[in-house]
């Protein structure tokens, strides 16, 4: 492993990529151009434009059409920066404009995209878009990926007339951060022409290189101008309506978030008797896995702004600031040499079933050279009973080469858990090379958690006491050819055992295919097999690592098909099949998902999700010498989901969202397990079986009434029941399930955007 590792590392040592750069000579002005996406004032024409987009997707390379020409003009003052861009078409009552909720990024319009990063470091790149129909996108992008949480205040315009459409930004140097030098900054221009799926780009990317943010132009000339003072407040109220078991109650929460820009670098959030009432419901299902659910966060304050803290992986999770919090407070930034901090404090009233607890995260982060970087990170727990406090430490590391070609990423995390007389320690690590450039691209890494390793008091992970070695290799077509537009081929090898003895666990090898074809009909591929029994060291819930369930050996069968979402009818479909010989298990999946969209302003979408797991094994229960009990059984699990939105206009917005979900169990025998992992008869007779059905309705209003201010209208009703009683038919649970008491909540909440230097005005 040593030995490869090292050859892996021989390209580091190569020249520099990405010299060559466009350029954008920004103008100052003492006229403010009116936004309204008319670009015939005065201040525009003088000024330097910004054209000679290049194809992005799907071909690669290729100069822009002579019928679809873009031409982008740029300006500043003390306030804001200015955009105007004119996007030509030949034929502009083709342009499509469906409206959409804003951050939604996939819906059928044509779109134009600003991307800038002011220290130029590519750690944080701001992205504002505006579609063809005038709503806001808008996201920080990071190593991590995307946050669509984060909503800047800014404003936009968009025309349509005879040979094009054009838009007007306004983004407002309060809502991003730069430094007070003198130097260019990354800009890079995106231009969607959605009924061709083609993407341009001002400054050119080539697809071999997987880093785009390299990839940036520049924008040269913004100076004289100091940061802004940036302090925002939003404060809000909400009342509510809950109803259960014939009993309404009339709640009412007012709290407020706060923005205040410390410097030109950092930025500090609170958020006050926080209200998180309406956030959508969780896809709540039965877990019968020995590790808990991890489920997505949809709190804005605790997406937002959050990048460098993802950058550690598991030790953050930030769903255990869940119940009863009092404020939370976060501090993020970067100096003008590339040093980001972040800190987030948060602390939780004190109940009768928890005490007051204290939760703090901290991560400093050194952007080096070439997109690279260095970062140390800590999260702490304290509880005021005394009974355990937990500590966990990390230090991470990312190297670009010089060419751009390969990254290498290596971690070591360390967990102090502090009980009243004793402490525990535990470590965790990473190595990982990577080729991430050109057509044939690999991944060799290795990963260790030793059995005393425990992230979870503020961090999310499934199992400690493992070692993983990985490969990765594939082959990616990256210009569209007669065939295909894009398609991937890759071979995953993963291999698992314990830490604590180097016990084999299990050899997992998957071959996958994608393909895009011309007609845009995706078609995705895949096969796994597991070669090897498996040894499962969890499922016993004993937690000693030495009763290991012995699983069978497995080939499973999948495929996924996705049609051209700019039809109006479009329908995703997905199936698959496993075969495990040992008890003779089998399962079956379907996934089908059809949308439509009726016009600019409806759709809907549905999705049914079938699984059924015949002679599936696992943990059944205790018997009463307190030995687990396992089960031979049958499992089946149904999913419907309804998805449907109307579109007033830019501003305003109703969705609907109808979850049913029924999962059951049915246990045929009841099984002892043997010291050599193997599992016999047992007299143990108790019904174990499970009926569980839960039902969710999200049904919401929205109004964006002024910039960053916001009324919503929500419904929630939700239905939770499990018990060991088998319903064979459909029809019969969901009526068994309407019979139950079921919870109401009707909320009204208005959020108000306050800027201190327009309130000094």
């Amino acid at each position: 492993m040593r030995i490869i590792l090292f050859l892996l590392l021989v390209p580091f040592l190569s020249l520099s990529q990405f010299a060559e750069k466009k350029i954008y000579f920004i103008t100052k002005t003492t006229d403010k151009p009116k936004i309204d996406g008319v670009i015939n004032e005065p201040i525009w024409k003088n000024i330097n434009v910004a054209n000679n987009f290049t194809q992005f997707k799907p071909n690669n390379g290729l100069l822009e059409r002579s019928t679809h020409k873009t031409k982008v003009k740029i300006c500043y003052d003390n306030q804001n920066l200015y955009f105007a861009a004119i996007m030509y078409d030949i034929a502009p009552d083709s342009i499509l404009k469906e409206l959409c909720k804003r951050d939604d990024d996939n819906k059928n319009n044509d779109r134009f995209t600003i991307v800038l990063d002011p220290f130029n470091n590519t750690q944080v790149e701001y992205n504002f878009t505006v579609t063809a129909s005038g709503v806001q996108i808008d996201k920080k992008m990071s190593k991590n990926g995307g946050d669509k949480s984060w909503n800047a205040v800014w404003r936009s315009a968009v025309d349509i007339f005879d040979k094009g459409w054009s838009v007007e930004i306004a983004i407002p140097l309060s809502q991003i951060r730069f430094p007070d030098l003198d130097r260019p900054w990354a800009l890079n221009m995106f231009r969607n022409i959605r009924r061709y799926r083609e993407e341009y780009s001002w400054n050119p990317i080539d697809l071999k290189f997987e880093n785009y943010a390299l990839q940036s132009g520049l924008l040269d000339g913004v100076k004289y101008v100091e940061s802004p003072i940036r302090l925002s407040f939003m404060p809000y109220s909400s009342i509510y309506m809950d109803s259960y078991d014939n009993e309404t109650h009339f709640p009412y929460n007012y709290g407020m978030d706060l923005k205040y820009g410390l410097n030109e670098s950092f930025t500090l959030d609170m958020t006050l008797i926080p209200d998180f009432g309406q956030v959508s419901s969780d896809a709540m299902v039965l877990n019968l896995s020995p590790f808990e659910v991890k489920y997505e966060e949809k709190r804005q304050f605790f997406n937002e702004g959050i990048e460098l803290f993802n950058k550690g992986g598991e030790m953050f999770y930030s769903r255990r600031l869940q119940d009863d919090l009092l404020n939370a407070s976060k501090v993020t930034g970067r100096t003008k040499n590339g040093l980001g901090v972040a800190a987030l404090n948060a602390i939780t009233n004190k109940t009768n079933d928890n005490p007051l607890t204290n939760y703090n995260v901290f991560i400093i982060d050194k952007a080096l050279d070439n997109s690279s970087s260095v970062s140390l990170m800590n999260t702490n727990v304290i509880n005021t009973n005394d009974e355990k406090d937990a500590n966990v430490t990390g230090i991470f590391t990312r190297l670009n080469n010089k060419k751009n070609t390969h990254v290498y990423d290596a971690n070591l995390k360390m967990s102090q858990e502090f009980f009243t007389n004793s402490t525990n320690v535990g470590f965790s690590g990473m190595l990982k090379a990577a080729k991430n450039s050109g057509n044939y691209r690999y991944e060799l890494y290795s990963i260790f958690e030793d059995d005393k390793y425990n992230p979870n008091d503020l961090g999310f992970l499934y199992s400690n006491n493992e070692i993983t070695n990985g490969l990765n290799i594939g082959y990616e077509q990256l210009n569209a050819n007669k065939k295909f537009i894009f398609s991937e081929h890759y071979l995953f090898i993963k291999h698992n055992t314990l830490f604590t003895d180097n016990k084999f666990v299990n050899l997992e090898i998957e071959a996958e295919a994608k393909y895009m074809l011309k007609n845009y009909l995706f078609i995705m591929a895949k096969i796994v097999g597991n070669p090897y029994e498996q040894y499962d060291y969890y499922e016993a819930r004993t937690n000693d690592y030495k009763s290991p369930l012995k699983r069978s050996k497995a080939i499973r069968f999948s495929t996924y098909m996705s049609s051209d979402y700019r039809n109006r009818f479009a329908v995703d479909f997905g199936c698959g099949a496993t075969f495990k010989p040992l008890y003779s298990g089998n399962e079956y999946r379907v996934r089908i998902s059809p949308r439509i969209r009726f016009n600019d302003r409806a759709s809907m979408s549905y999705v049914l999700s079938v699984k059924d797991k015949f002679n599936d094994v696992g943990f059944a229960a205790t018997d009463s010498l307190n030995n687990p009990v396992f089960a031979i059984r049958n499992t089946y699990m149904i999913t419907n989901v309804l998805n449907a939105s109307y579109i007033l206009n830019n501003k305003m917005d109703f969705s609907v969202k109808l979850r049913y979900h029924l999962d059951q169990v049915k246990n045929l025998e009841f099984k002892n397990l043997q010291n050599d992992g193997y599992l016999q008869t047992t007299d143990y007779t108790r019904n174990e079986d499970i009926n569980y059905t839960t039902w969710t309705s999200d049904i919401a209003f929205n109004w964006w009434f002024a910039p960053g201010s916001q009324l919503s209208l929500v419904w929630k009703n939700a239905i939770e029941n499990e018990d060991n009683v088998l319903i064979n038919h459909w029809r019969d649970n969901i009526e068994e399930s309407f019979s139950l008491l079921q919870q109401n909540s009707i909320s009204l909440k208005v959020v108000y955007y306050l800027d201190y230097l327009y309130l000094t005005k």
